[in-house]
C-alpha cells in the first residue's frame, strides 16, 4: 500500500503504507507545520526503511526551524532497529503512546 498522512484534527495526523524514496518529497511538504501548534504523527500503520526515516528527519528538521515540537508516535519495532542502527533513535522524538493520548 502507498504511503498516506491523513490529517486526524488539528496538529494530529497519521502516516500509514510503505513509504519508498518516490514518495517522500511529497510526504515531505504533506505535512502542515505551524508556528505555535506542536505536531503529532502517528506511525502505527508506517514502513519504509530509509525512506521512511527521510521524511521524519525532514519534518523533525521544519519543526526545529519553526521552534516547535514534534512527536512521534507509535514508532514499529523495525522502524526503531533501523533509527538505532543509524544512531538516529536519539534524535528523532519516538513514544510509544497513542496519538489520541
Amino acid at each position: 500500500m502507498k504511503a498516506r498522512l491523513s490529517s486526524l484534527a488539528l496538529a494530529t495526523w497519521k502516516l500509514s503504507g510503505e513509504v519508498d524514496r518516490d514518495q517522500a518529497a511529497a510526504l515531505v511538504a504533506a505535512l502542515e507545520i505551524r508556528t505555535g501548534e506542536n505536531p503529532c504523527v502517528d506511525l502505527l500503520e508506517a514502513s519504509g526503511g530509509a525512506a521512511l526515516l527521510l521524511v521524519l528527519l525532514s519534518w523533525y528538521r521544519e519543526c526545529e526551524n519553526r521552534g516547535v515540537k514534534l512527536t512521534l508516535t507509535n514508532p514499529s519495532e523495525q522502524l526503531m532497529k533501523v533509527a538505532e542502527l543509524s544512531d538516529l533513535h536519539q534524535l528523532l522524538p519516538f513514544t510509544r503512546q497513542t496519538a489520541a493520548g
